[in-house]
């Protein structure tokens, strides 16, 4: 891993440490109007680019997933490299996954979801090599999971392997001048939902604890000045550094409702992945006060100082009023999500991998609608 300014023109020694010849781009496609990605990735990592593909589409539809697969199959590319936002990381993390796995087909992609038992899968295959260039702070680089989206069932499905993360990743603050600031802060927002969840986690330890509490801090005192100013590269640096802080828990400790009832609001509902934390996380904690207490005290401390705000306002006012300071909504019903549509939620929820840990045991489907309600 790199990260500072500037680091992008590592690319090329990146690529001959882990013996690319031949890289197949995914992007994002907003980044394509603002950069001259082709020529720019060309130099960067020494003339190894073979395909820049650019169908990358929020939540990664599978029909996309397949799509881009098919593309990198017949490039002959022997890796992959995205750059951009979370859905081409995603993207980039299940064109390898594929790729490694000849999958073609959606009975085939299906077949390897983390919800499928293993032992119907068969062996897993090693994953061509990924480098991911990331310019939001979802801290999607840095996982073993892929969120993918079947749109047959309007379900976002969980995949997870060894080697699907990606094997370099490059932190370069130059190229978030060119995220939209509303994305940039709603996806730190998204590190913050990652560090929350790992302090209040039923899994927690000293030492996720110790990164999840730096991560917290650090976001929280750069993210409004990289929202007010793009070029304050020192800022977006130092959210990007709380970024992979946020996520070093992941594979350690498990997530709570925030993430899990996200993954089905982004999925069905079309919210974007890091609004879904801005809408979710506040009720989320809400949800789980009395069995969380302790951490949430550390939490309300920290956006307190952030915020010049009273600590004993608590955690889910105070949040909601950090992240209503970043222009940011708070409650679904600003996002377009119907109270008619929370049954379907509350069901997928309910067997969703991620959100099976929450703090306070969810024991049916009407506890998730409870939850839906204090997030209207």
């Amino acid at each position: 891993m790199e990260f500072g300014p500037g680091v992008l023109h590592r690319l090329a020694d990146m690529c001959e440490r882990l013996g690319v010849a031949r890289a197949f781009v995914v992007a994002s496609p907003s980044l394509l109007r603002v950069v001259p990605l082709a020529d720019l990735l060309k130099r960067a990592s020494g003339d190894r680019v073979v395909t820049l593909f650019t169908g990358t589409r929020p939540h990664v539809p599978h029909d996309t997933v397949l799509e881009g697969a098919r593309a990198a199959a017949g490039s002959g590319a022997d890796a992959v490299i995205s750059i951009g936002g979370g859905s081409a990381i995603d993207l980039a993390k299940a064109v390898a996954f594929c790729l490694s796995r000849e999958i073609r087909t959606r009975e085939d992609l299906l077949a390897h979801r983390a919800s499928v038992a293993a032992s119907s899968r068969g062996a897993d295959a090693a994953v061509v090599p990924h480098i991911a260039i990331s310019t939001t702070l979802s801290a999607g680089e840095f996982t073993r999971i892929i969120g993918v989206t079947d749109t047959v069932r309007g379900v976002k499905d969980i995949y997870e392997a060894d080697g699907i993360s990606p094997r370099g990743v490059l932190l370069d603050p130059e190229l978030t001048r060119h995220t939209p600031r509303p994305l940039w802060a709603s996806t730190g927002i998204k590190a913050v939902d990652h560090a929350v969840e790992t302090l209040c986690s039923v899994t927690a330890q000293p030492i996720t604890d110790a990164l999840a509490g730096d991560s917290l801090r650090r976001m929280l005192r750069h993210l409004p000045a990289a929202v007010a100013d793009a070029d304050d590269l020192h800022a977006s640096g130092q959210c990007q550094v709380a970024a992979w802080l946020s996520i070093f828990g992941l594979g350690n400790v498990r997530m709570g409702l925030s993430h899990g009832l996200g993954h089905q609001l982004g999925g069905r509902a079309g919210v974007p992945h890091g609004v879904t934390s801005c809408v979710l996380l506040p009720a989320v904690l809400e949800f789980n006060r009395d069995y969380t207490a302790p951490q949430q005290r550390l939490i309300a401390a920290c956006l307190a100082e952030a915020i010049g705000q009273p600590a004993d306002l608590g955690a889910p006012e105070l949040l909601r009023r950090f992240i209503g300071s970043l222009g940011l909504p708070t409650r679904l019903r600003e996002v377009g999500v119907r109270r008619d549509d929370f049954p379907v939620f509350a069901r997928e929820a309910a067997s969703d991998l991620v959100g099976s840990a929450n703090p306070r045991p969810v024991t049916d489907e009407a506890d998730i609608l409870t939850l839906l309600r204090q997030a209207w």
